[in-house]
C-alpha cells in the first residue's frame, strides 16, 4: 500500500513538472525570458571624446617681427620643436623656424640696396653739377644785362633811333635772364623728384634690411611666460609638427594652457549638434584616471561647423567646463563625456529589446494570467539600451524579452 502511495506521488510530481514545462514554453517559447516592467531613472545621454585643455591660455605664435607684409614673406616652415609637454620658464626656446628665405630676401635686399645707394649718389653729384652749370650761366646773364643797361644809359646822348635800339636789346636780355631763372628753378625742382624718389628707394630697401635682420632674430620662438607646451592644431585636427608650414593666416606654434580652470574639448556631429544646448550636465571620465568620476557642464558652443579628419561629416567644437576638486590632470588627456540630454524620474521603461513594431503599431508581449498577449505601447525617449513607455505599460507587468515562436499569430489585448 506504502509503496503504490509512493508511485502516485512520484507521477503526481512529474505531471507537476511536465505542466510547468510546458506552459513555458508554450508561452515564451524562444522568448520565454521575461523582464518585470518597473518605474525607475531614465537619461537620454550623447558620449563623445574629448581632450583635456585649459579654459584660458597663453599662444605661442608667429612673431610680430615676421607678420608684416613688407617683409613678402607669407609662410615659413619649422625647422626644430621643443617636445610637447615640456615646462618651459619665459624666454625659453620654443621652436626654430627655417630662416632660409629670410636669408635669401636679405641677400636679395643688399644687391638692391648696393644699387640704390649708387644710383643715389650719381644723383646728387649729376645734380650738384647741372644746378653749378646752370648758376654760372645766370651770373655770365648778369652781367650782360648791367653791361646792356650801362650802354642804355649812355645810349641818352644818341640819336632816337639808337635809343630804341639800346632799350631793345636791353629789354631782350631781361626776358633771356628771367627765362634763364625759370630754367634754373624748373631743373633745380626736377632734379630734386628725381632724386627724392632715388632716395625713397634707398630708405625702403635700407628699412627693409633692418626688418629682416629683426625677422632672422625671431625666426628662434621663446616663450612669453611660464608653462606646459601643447603644440597647435592644424584646420583638419592633427597636431603641428616638424616641417609643418605656419603662416600669416594660421599663425599658431603651440599654447600654454592655463589648466586652473580645465576644460574638455569635444567635436560634435552636425546630426547631434541641435540636441545639446548651453548649460547641459556632462558625467566625465579619463582615461589616465581610472575610478575617478567628474562632473562637467556645456560651457560654449561653435557656431560654425567644420571638416575634420576621422568625420565623414561637419563637427562643432564643444567647451565643457570640467571640475577635478584637486585631481592632478595633464592637458591633452583623453576623456569620456556623456552629455545629459535628457533625465526622467519614475517613469516606465523597458529594455529596447522588449519592443516590436509590425504594421505600423508597437507593442509587447505582455504575460497575463499565463497567456501571451500583445499589448500595444506608446513609446516615448529611448537610449541605446533603453526605452520610456509613455502608455500601455504598468509597473509589475511581465513582458518577452524576445518573440516567442508563433507569435505573428497571437491576438492583441483589447485594454
Amino acid at each position: 500500500m506504502k509503496l503504490k502511495r509512493k508511485q502516485y506521488l512520484i507521477i503526481i510530481a512529474a505531471a507537476a513538472v511536465v505542466v510547468t514545462a510546458l506552459t513555458f514554453f508554450l508561452t515564451s517559447g524562444e522568448g520565454g525570458k521575461q523582464y518585470t516592467v518597473k518605474n525607475g531613472l531614465f537619461e537620454l545621454v550623447l558620449e563623445v571624446k574629448g581632450e583635456i585643455q585649459g579654459k584660458n591660455a597663453v599662444v605661442i605664435s608667429l612673431p610680430d617681427e615676421l607678420k608684416r607684409r613688407d617683409l613678402r614673406i607669407y609662410q615659413m616652415k619649422i625647422k626644430d620643436m621643443v617636445e610637447e609637454g615640456t615646462s618651459v620658464k619665459a624666454g625659453d626656446w620654443v621652436a626654430t623656424l627655417d630662416a632660409a628665405q629670410i636669408t635669401q630676401e636679405m641677400q636679395n635686399n643688399q644687391q638692391d640696396l648696393d644699387k640704390q645707394r649708387a644710383e643715389l649718389n650719381d644723383a646728387r653729384i649729376d645734380s650738384s653739377i647741372q644746378l653749378t652749370k646752370l648758376r654760372e650761366e645766370l651770373g655770365e646773364f648778369k652781367y650782360d644785362l648791367e653791361y646792356k643797361e650801362l650802354e642804355l644809359e649812355q645810349s641818352q646822348y644818341e640819336s632816337p633811333a639808337y635809343q630804341r635800339k639800346k632799350q631793345m636789346e636791353y629789354d631782350q636780355t631781361v626776358r633771356q635772364m628771367k627765362k634763364k631763372q625759370r630754367d634754373y628753378q624748373l631743373r633745380q625742382l626736377d632734379l630734386k623728384m628725381k632724386t627724392k624718389r632715388i632716395e625713397d628707394r634707398f630708405d625702403f630697401h635700407s628699412n627693409r634690411d633692418s626688418l629682416l635682420k629683426a625677422a632672422m632674430m625671431a625666426a628662434r620662438v621663446t616663450a612669453p611666460k611660464d608653462g606646459l607646451v601643447m603644440y597647435a592644431k592644424l584646420w583638419n585636427g592633427r597636431k603641428l609638427r616638424v616641417g609643418d608650414d605656419i603662416s600669416i593666416w594660421m599663425p599658431t606654434i603651440a599654447t600654454l594652457p592655463d589648466l586652473s580652470e580645465p576644460v574638455s574639448e569635444a567635436y560634435i556631429p552636425e546630426i547631434d549638434i541641435t540636441k545639446i544646448a548651453l548649460g547641459d550636465s556632462v558625467r566625465i571620465t579619463i582615461d589616465a584616471l581610472p575610478g575617478d568620476d567628474f562632473k562637467g557642464v556645456v560651457s560654449n558652443i561653435a557656431n560654425v561647423g567644420q571638416e575634420l579628419s576621422g568625420f565623414d561629416m561637419k563637427v562643432f567644437k564643444v567647451m565643457i567646463d570640467l571640475k577635478v576638486e584637486g585631481k592632478k590632470i595633464k592637458p591633452a588627456m583623453t576623456s569620456n563625456n556623456k552629455i545629459v540630454l535628457a533625465r526622467l524620474t519614475d517613469v516606465i521603461k523597458i529594455p529596447r529589446s522588449c519592443l516590436f513594431t509590425d504594421n505600423g503599431s508597437t507593442y509587447v508581449f505582455l504575460n497575463k494570467s499565463g497567456k501571451i498577449w500583445k499589448k500595444k505601447v506608446t513609446p516615448g525617449l529611448e537610449n541605446e539600451e533603453e526605452v520610456v513607455i509613455e502608455t500601455g505599460l504598468e509597473s509589475g507587468d511581465k513582458i518577452l524579452m524576445n518573440p516567442p515562436e508563433g507569435g505573428e499569430s497571437i491576438d492583441f489585448l483589447n485594454s
